[in-house]
């Protein structure tokens, strides 16, 4: 039996305030390219979102850094997250997550 997909992550309070999910560069893999659509199940209901590729820049830098964020602002009614919250990403099928 194949080993379920899961992406755990412990929420920085940037991630909760603006309502996204950082994904690690490491954890990549477990993921749909950037930029293709994938759908996350929070509750009873399933939302269409994307891994995006999004540039964050650092004092002293000279280069911007490139994150990895599932965005989930557009769903302020079921994606009510807090600082410090733990969130889970269970694949349970092809491009289609439950969020735990």
């Amino acid at each position: 039996m194949k080993t379920p997909v899961v992406y755990r992550r412990k929420l920085s309070g940037e991630e909760a305030l603006k309502r996204y999910i950082l994904v690690l560069q490491e954890s990549l893999k477990l993921f749909p390219k950037p930029g293709t659509p994938f759908k996350v199940k929070i509750g009873d209901k399933e939302v269409e979102t994307e891994l995006k590729l999004v540039e964050s820049w650092s004092q002293g830098a000279r280069r911007p850094a490139i994150e990895y964020q599932i965005d989930l602002s557009k769903h302020v009614a079921l994606f009510r997250p807090h600082y410090g919250q733990t969130v889970t990403l269970k694949q349970v099928k092809d491009k289609l997550f439950v969020l735990e």
